[in-house]
Parts: structure tokens; sequence; C-alpha cells
């Protein structure tokens, strides 16, 4: 995490919900990575009955999936700093809660005792990452479960194409820069879990494939463009470059790798007989 830089936060000039196409994107953050979460989630065991937490909802496309899973004797809670798309989308099983889980007190915060707390592609974009996950933990009921997914840059090194690396590589450096977000944050997983005391920890990695008929291709179209600007500032690509790797990602013929999804998950320690 960078300490020598001025940076703003994550979801308000950058991919603020109120900004073009962001609507769109995060919208396709859930057609990319929803399929791989819901699998991670239903391999854990039965999700009935449980209390579930999901920070950094978003539109709240798994806190919705949550809800069906938990059931009518289930709870789930969204936390998000802004909860506009949330309260737009009303799932009638979702209970929407407006909070910084960085910068909020406890008191502003859902009562602790959850059985169930998902958080991805959230720890990455928060500044003092590393005590969230901690927080997070204290908030599970014992032998509750955290679960975590983050990306990380697969695209770098498997791209075929050298403008494709360059400019995965300037996004990096971009959003630290602009951000303060870290895409190398899961590839310290699992270790972080274990640091706040879980039990039962395991890993799993998913990859979406960057191809023509399948959303990645626009999601990442978008979220590149949404900061050209920062990503052509690093230097470590010009103009002619991002629009070539772009104009790569978007060709008929283009099947690569895209970022990896890291997941983690462990359980927090059951109370002693």
């Amino acid at each position: 995490m960078s300490t020598d830089v001025t940076t703003e936060m994550y979801g308000s000039r950058l991919y603020g919900f109120d900004q073009p196409l962001e609507r769109e994107r995060i919208g396709l953050i859930g057609d990319v990575f929803d399929p791989f979460t819901r699998r991670r989630l239903a391999d854990l065991g039965p999700l009935s009955g449980l209390r579930c937490l999901d920070v950094g909802a978003g539109p709240g496309t798994v806190a919705a999936w949550l809800a069906d899973q938990a059931g009518p004797f289930g709870e789930v809670v969204a936390l998000d700093r802004d909860t506009s798309l949330l309260r737009e989308a009303a799932h009638p099983g979702v209970r929407a809660w407006q909070a910084d889980i960085h910068a909020a007190p406890d008191a502003e915060l859902p009562a602790p005792g959850f059985d169930l707390i998902h958080a991805r592609l959230t720890l990455c974009h928060l500044p003092g990452r590393e005590e969230v996950l901690p927080r997070l933990v204290s908030m599970l009921a014992p032998g509750g479960l955290l679960l975590v997914s983050d990306v990380i840059n697969t695209m770098a090194c498997a791209s075929p194409h050298p403008a494709v690396r360059a400019l995965t590589r300037a996004y990096d450096q971009a959003l630290v820069t602009t951000l303060d977000s870290d895409l190398n944050y899961a590839r310290s997983y699992p270790a972080p879990l274990a640091a706040a005391g879980l039990t039962g920890i395991g890993m799993a990695a998913d990859v979406p494939l960057v191809r023509a008929d399948h959303p990645t291709v626009r999601f990442w179209t978008l979220t590149f463009s949404a900061m050209r600007t920062e990503i052509l500032a690093t230097g470590l690509i010009d103009a002619a470059g991002f629009d070539a790797a772009i104009g790569h990602l978007q060709a008929p013929a283009t099947h690569e790798l895209g970022y990896t999804l890291v997941t983690a998950w462990g359980r927090a320690r059951a109370v002693a007989p």
C-alpha cells in the first residue's frame, strides 16, 4: 500500500456509480465473476438459515443469491459505502446497510455474529486493508465462515499481445498511484486469514477467459477506458499502445486468460464446549 502519494477514494470520481457507463460496468462484474463466487460459496456447505453479510455489495447480485439460499429463516445484510444500486434492486431478502467498513465506528456497522461474511473485489481497493480483514473476522459468529476474493493480474504475463501486457501493468500502477488499490494483495492469500486466527483455511483460483462472446471483453474495455488518462500518465504505455490493446481484446479471434480471481476462506474458532 502506497504511503508517499495523495490518492482518492475508489468509487468517488473514478468508478463512482454516477459516472458514465459505470452501472453497466459494475453489472458486468456480476456476469463475469458471480458464477465462480456462487460455486465457491456452495462448495463450503449449505447456506439455509444462515445470517450472512456481503461487504462491498455493489448492485447486490451476490447478496440476492445468498438471500435465495438462506431462505426465510436466514438473514442477508448487504453493506456498501454507496447503497443506491442495492436500493434500486430491492431484493426482499436483502437488507441494505450504508457504511464504510474501513472508516465507520463499530456502532455504525451491523451487529457481529454472522455465520458467513463475503467480500469480493473489496479488500484490494480499501485503504487500511490489512486492518479491515481482522475487523471482518471479529464480526463472525463462533464457527462462522469468511470468504474473500480479489483479482491478480494474469494478463501481464499470459497475454500473447505485447500491448495488452503493457496496458495491464500500467493499469495496475495507475490503481496504486491514483486509488491506493493493490491488485497484488491477493497474492498474499491465504496468510492474512491465518494471521487473523481463522482455521480450516482453503484457497482456489478461477480464470475468466477473454473472448468475443464473453462479457469479460466489455468489462475490461470499460474498466481500462475509465482510467485511460491515469493509465497513460504512468508512462508505461502510450495512446497508440492503449488503443492497440483494446483493439486486440475486442478482436473476434482473441481467446486468452483474464485476471485471475483468487478466493480464500476460513472459519472462526468455535466456542469451547
